[in-house]
């Protein structure tokens, strides 16, 4: 989830700098089948997101374990009822890299937050609705401190999160161990997985650079060895190395999800910033996803409404990134085209409720999504 924001702010894209046991037998998740929306209605999901945090005065950072200690799962559960959602969502892991589950795989946040997710997911299955969870793939502040390696060389830093994570790298198998263990124990309707990124957040993705754990897989998919600097990658070798590392991530992340729960669905956030990017064309990702997202509900919605296979939903954003991407007032037109929605804002720890100046558009969202569960 990538916001930009008002000048008064600074754009998640640009922001480059950093940052127990008990009660756990009451947060066990409730054996019960996965519940869904009727199906004549679209998803309809905002959160107040825990992967940033913003200050009073406005600036933003990304999360850390002891921003979220205090909030009340029960509250944060009746908030999102009450603003009209029909689906709960709350990270597995937040993009920096800490769970909000009791893992074994990684870092846990503090207080509340340790058990933040069983909570949420006990009390949405307790009310009959679905549950959405998330993680990010293509960065991890904490991980990345502990394997500099494994980061694409020049990213280093970026978004606050330590770099971007080679898809070639062990990072994707450690990734693909947190989501078996998470959904071993809390399977949930849909698994958002956010960052599918090669080396930056841009149109096609960042160069392919001649970095030792790019070496093996360069010669298997180019055909001839690594070159020695990336100016001796030709546009098109960059093009076919990202597409098929991509693709082999994809199929790994894909059998992690649907070996350990079938009827978990899948959906990618890129964010795509134009539509029909050579990187993304006929790709398995887009082809195999059960839904497909836009960070965004500009021409990029009409792009996956004309790809889309007959079985795959299509969700826009319509809060989150400002007006000139994500315009809560575009609403009816999705609504019109069958899209589900997806929305998100910050709030100031240790309150998870949205700033102040988000109320106008969360007015708008709110009788949306009135609207659209009356029929």
């Amino acid at each position: 989830m990538s916001p930009e924001f008002p000048k008064t702010t600074i754009s998640r894209r640009q922001f480059l700098t950093t940052v127990g046991a008990s009660g756990l037998a009451t947060c066990m998740p409730s054996i019960v089948d996965a519940a869904r929306p009727k199906a004549e209605q679209p998803t309809l999901l905002f959160c107040c997101d825990f992967n940033w945090a913003r200050s009073k005065e406005g600036h933003v950072r990304a999360s850390t374990p002891a921003d979220w200690a205090q909030v009340d799962p029960r509250k944060y559960f009746d908030w999102h009822r009450d603003f009209g959602v029909n689906v709960m969502f709350c990270q597995a892991y937040c993009s920096a890299g800490y769970a909000l589950y009791p893992t074994k795989l990684g870092p846990v946040g503090e207080g509340n937050a340790a058990t933040l997710f069983p909570r949420l997911y006990k009390l949405s299955r307790d009310a009959g609705m679905p549950v959405w969870s998330y993680f990010t793939v293509g960065a991890d502040l904490f991980m990345s401190k502990k394997h500099p390696e494994w980061i694409v060389p020049g990213t280093q830093g970026s978004m606050g999160h330590g770099g971007f994570f080679g898809p070639e790298t062990p990072r994707t198998e450690e990734l693909c161990a947190r989501i078996r263990e998470f959904l071993k124990t809390y399977p949930v309707d849909w698994l958002l997985l956010d960052w599918f990124v090669y080396g930056a957040l841009v149109p096609n993705g960042g160069d392919v650079q001649p970095v030792e754990f790019v070496k093996k897989p360069f010669e298997r998919i180019i055909g001839r060895p690594m070159p020695a600097t990336a100016a001796e990658i030709t546009a098109e070798e960059n093009l076919k190395y990202k597409r098929t590392v991509l693709a082999e991530q994809f199929r790994a992340l894909k059998t992690a999800v649907k070996e350990t729960s079938p009827k978990t669905k899948l959906i990618f956030n890129v964010p795509y910033w134009r539509v029909g990017e050579d990187l993304w064309q006929d790709h398995p990702m887009l082809a195999e996803s059960d839904g497909l997202f836009a960070e965004s509900s500009n021409e990029v919605v009409d792009w996956l409404l004309k790809v889309r296979k007959p079985n795959q939903r299509v969700m826009t954003t319509i809060i989150g990134l400002g007006h000139n991407r994500t315009d809560p007032n575009t609403w009816k037109k999705w609504h019109a085209r069958g899209c589900d929605f997806f929305g998100y804002a910050w709030g100031t720890p240790p309150n998870f409720e949205p700033a102040p100046h988000y109320n106008k558009d969360l007015g708008i969202i709110r009788e949306a999504f009135r609207a659209m569960s009356s029929g």
